[in-house]
């Protein structure tokens, strides 16, 4: 039975690469050729397409370290473009990423064949922290969406880990490029995409992850607006605590503390550390980073790609109020548990957490995000402690955990965007995935077999947006053993991302169509209803989810935060009060005490 079912996935769904045709196009820089692939689908889909693919596409010349990118020089003759180019630099993964390079400012572009003409583009930008990823490899396979949808889709590779971040806080190093090379690959789509049969007036960016916050900043920075008209964030915005941080002092320590791990001889002149640090090895220095970093690349205020804050520029309502599709997992917060407890990777229960290991967390994480008021602290374990089982040493603060995770991390940054959006005209469409996959996408054949407590995950819902059980060149991952229903609720996302991308509205396949029903429905997120789609097997539709724990977040802790500094604030001005007197007083009591030496009459 089990060979029967591996049979029939692999027969209804084959992608084969067409040999002699080989698609041309001419970009900026020079000619281009790719290859075609038939997509034959005739279960879920029911489709055969040909799609054009051209692979490892230059957006930008070799990167130089520590610095913006640079456009690319242009070259004779036909460039092949058949092939991944590298993933980028970063933390050595032989098993997932074998073969890394600083020269990976590199894009894919997947299009219907036959040359179509004006057709919607989405650009997608992919996740991993800021530290680890690509998008040169099956996992973000463009067949399927473009096969279903008829659009086009573009991924992006940029920098990551140190090679994107690297600050000393001055010109010599400002920092955020990989967020540049961002930007730089957005500009080279919008001013070729036509080339393709693209409307570069149709840009849709999206992202998961990183990469979702990666699209929230993008509408935050004045660099990239023009490049795209909608966007898609799947778990994670400007407002994430992990995505941006407003340190300098801060960035400029951990910089000279790499260049001393490193070997270099000067730490104090900027020119001199980078200089150093250019010249390292660049997997020593990746290495060295992330024991310096501690894994934390977050985007900073650089008064280039960023020149103020996410909060000001919302505050002050100057972002790119463009259609958003936006949304999160019911149990985002599942992730640090699966990587903190690599024990419970494949086991059907989740590791056990007491309430002093959760109180423990708790307070290395909100101090890790800059929120290290004790008074933070105590409402947040309020919040978050089940009193009703406080008082047993046994209890299990397994889904506490899970529950901070999310709410903090991802739903309510999440929350804020979307009532900011809407507050300000936009038009915003909600999502809250619930489905817990039979089988995670963080499962890696026998090496990370797949853990059930994982529930509706962390990035789970890349496996159906990405199509990727239709993908034979993944079946050695994730097997092609999903349900039927899940295969078909694959189906329904790629069909409402890029109906989301034809017509900003995912009920829609057109401008001016008719919306769907049923399952196919899609309601719009406006305040005070709060409705969202509930993506299941069920796909059905809910309201106000999660809205007392983002009321907690997005209201009460900026505000306990603002009494909490002004507390200190009172505190600070009373103990500089008190330290005038004690210096008053030691001179009356010097004075006092050479009044009593003086000769007295007797």
């Amino acid at each position: 039975m089990k060979l029967l079912s591996i049979f029939l996935a692999i027969f209804v769904s084959t992608i084969v690469v067409i040999s002699g045709q080989n698609p041309r196009v001419t970009v900026t820089e020079g000619n281009l050729v790719g290859k075609t692939v038939q997509f034959s689908e005739n279960q879920f889909i029911n489709v055969t397409k040909n799609v054009d693919m051209f692979l490892g596409v230059p957006f930008a010349s070799p990167p130089t370290r520590f610095a913006p990118p640079e456009p690319m020089t242009p070259w004779e003759g036909d460039r092949n473009a058949t092939e991944f180019s590298p993933a980028c630099q970063q933390v050595p993964q032989p098993l997932f990423y074998p073969v890394t390079s600083e020269d990976c400012l590199y894009l894919n572009v997947y299009t219907p064949s036959l040359k179509p003409s004006g057709i919607p583009v989405m650009v997608w930008i992919h996740g991993g922290g800021f530290s680890t990823g690509t998008v040169m490899d099956y996992e973000y396979y463009g067949v399927p969406l473009v096969a279903v949808g008829d659009v086009i889709v573009v991924t992006i590779n940029y920098r990551l880990a140190i090679f994107a971040q690297f600050s000393t806080e001055d010109e010599e190093s400002p920092g955020n490029y990989g967020m540049l090379d961002q930007v730089a690959a957005l500009e080279w789509v919008y001013n070729n995409i036509e080339a393709f049969g693209g409307d570069k007036n149709r840009i849709t960016i999206f992202g998961e992850s990183a990469g979702s916050a990666s699209v929230s900043f993008h509408l935050v920075s004045k660099l990239s607006r023009q490049f795209f008209n909608q966007a898609i964030y799947q778990s994670g915005t400007v407002f994430s605590p992990w995505a941006f941080k407003d340190d300098p002092v801060a960035e400029l320590e951990k910089a000279q503390e790499l260049g001393r791990e490193i070997g270099c001889e000067d730490t104090v002149s900027s020119s001199a550390l980078v200089s150093c640090l250019r010249n390292a090895d660049a997997v020593e220095l990746s290495t060295a980073a992330d024991k310096v970093y501690e894994s934390q690349y977050p985007v900073t205020l650089d008064g280039f790609f960023l020149d103020d804050s996410p909060t000001n520029v919302y505050k002050m309502g100057d972002f790119a109020n463009v259609p958003i599709l936006i949304g999160f997992n019911k149990d985002e917060g599942t992730l640090i548990p699966f990587a903190s407890f690599p024990a419970y990777v494949g086991s059907p229960t989740p590791p056990p957490i007491n309430r002093t290991y959760f109180e423990g967390v708790v307070k290395q994480i909100l101090t890790n995000y800059g929120k290290d008021d004790e008074i933070v602290y105590d409402a947040v374990l309020q919040e978050y402690i089940d009193w009703t089982m406080a008082d047993d040493p046994e209890s299990d603060y397994f889904q506490s955990w899970v529950n901070f995770g999310t709410d903090s991390d991802f739903a309510c940054p999440s929350d804020f965007v979307m009532r900011r959006h809407v507050e300000a005209g936009g038009t915003v469409y909600k999502y809250y995935m619930t489905h817990a996959p039979s089988k995670s996408i963080l499962a890696y054949g026998d090496q990370f077999p797949s853990s059930p407590w994982l529930g509706a995950g962390h990035a789970e819902d890349l496996t159906f947006v990405w199509g990727q059980p239709f993908i034979d060149e993944l079946y050695h991952i994730h097997g092609h053993n999903l349900t039927d229903e899940e295969n078909a609720l694959s189906v329904k996302f790629m069909q409402f991302w890029t109906n989301f991308a034809k017509s900003g509205d995912p009920s829609k396949s057109s401008v001016g169509g008719e919306a769907g029903v049923g399952e196919d429905s899609w309601p719009l997120y406006t305040i005070p209803e709060l409705k969202h789609k509930e993506l299941s097997l069920d796909l059905g539709e809910g309201r106000a989810v999660l809205a007392r724990q983002c009321r907690f977040w997005n209201e009460y802790i900026p505000d306990l935060e603002a009494f909490a500094k002004t507390i200190d604030e009172d505190e600070q001005e009373w103990r500089e009060s008190y330290d005038d007197w004690k210096d008053e007083m030691t001179d009356w009591q010097k004075a006092f005490e050479d009044y009593q030496q003086l000769p007295t009459c007797n």
